[in-house]
């Protein structure tokens, strides 16, 4: 029950809105950066090994097990260490919306865990709370992102499904060290390298028109 759970916390059909954020990979696509399969897999390998996959997934390992004040912590880490304003807000705002939703869905179970405030935190600190194990958890968390970021890339590219599709598969590897990488990770290990997606990021709410939201 408790991986039905949380597949289901995992599931971009839950309403939490992260579907509506690209953090920059919209402005990217726009300039023609990423513009084919083969550029997509290098994109998520590379957000994997050195931007998001190495903040989000270690917060989320940490906070399956964290208390409250140990929450806090993780949450004001992650507001320093995220520097754009749009992709900051953006994890604020999921977090807030997938606590929400896991309370309207498990009231009983998320009634009593700590406050948090990004994504990755409720993510983890929800997570536990519902059962799953931590390494199921932080593999869940990961592949949500992996294959929210595929189909992100049909709507903002000229590729099929089946092509996104692959080019999160081909990313299997980065993935699966990610996720090993996350479990063993303490608080100071969190940071990331991505000074172009964050230039990107900044820049996307000048785009002359946008899919997603900045």
């Amino acid at each position: 029950m408790s991986l039905l759970r949380l597949l289901q916390l995992a599931d971009s059909a839950l309403p939490t809105g992260a579907y509506a954020f690209s953090d920059g990979f919209e402005t990217l696509t726009v300039r023609g950066e990423v513009r084919t399969a083969s550029d997509l897999g290098a994109f998520l390998r590379g957000q994997l090994a050195y931007g998001w996959g190495q903040q989000d997934p270690p917060a989320c390992a940490l906070a399956w097990s964290a208390s409250a004040a140990d929450l806090r912590e993780l949450d004001d880490l992650l507001d320093h260490l995220k520097l754009v304003a749009g992709p900051r807000e953006a994890s604020r705002r999921v977090g807030a919306n997938l606590r929400r939703a896991a309370l309207h869905l498990w009231p009983e179970l998320v009634g009593e865990v700590p406050p948090t405030r990004h994504h990755a935190t409720t993510f983890g600190a929800v997570a536990a709370a519902l059962g799953g194990s931590r390494p199921e958890t932080v593999s869940a968390y990961v592949s949500s992102w992996l294959l929210g970021r595929a189909t992100s890339a049909t709507r903002l590219m000229k590729l099929g499904g089946l092509d996104a599709q692959r080019a999160a598969r081909l990313a299997e590897a980065e993935a699966e060290a990610c996720v090993q990488t996350a479990l063993t990770a303490e608080l100071d290990d969190l940071g990331s390298f991505s000074p172009l997606l964050d230039i990107a990021a900044s820049e996307q709410g000048g785009l002359d028109s946008r899919l997603f939201q900045t």
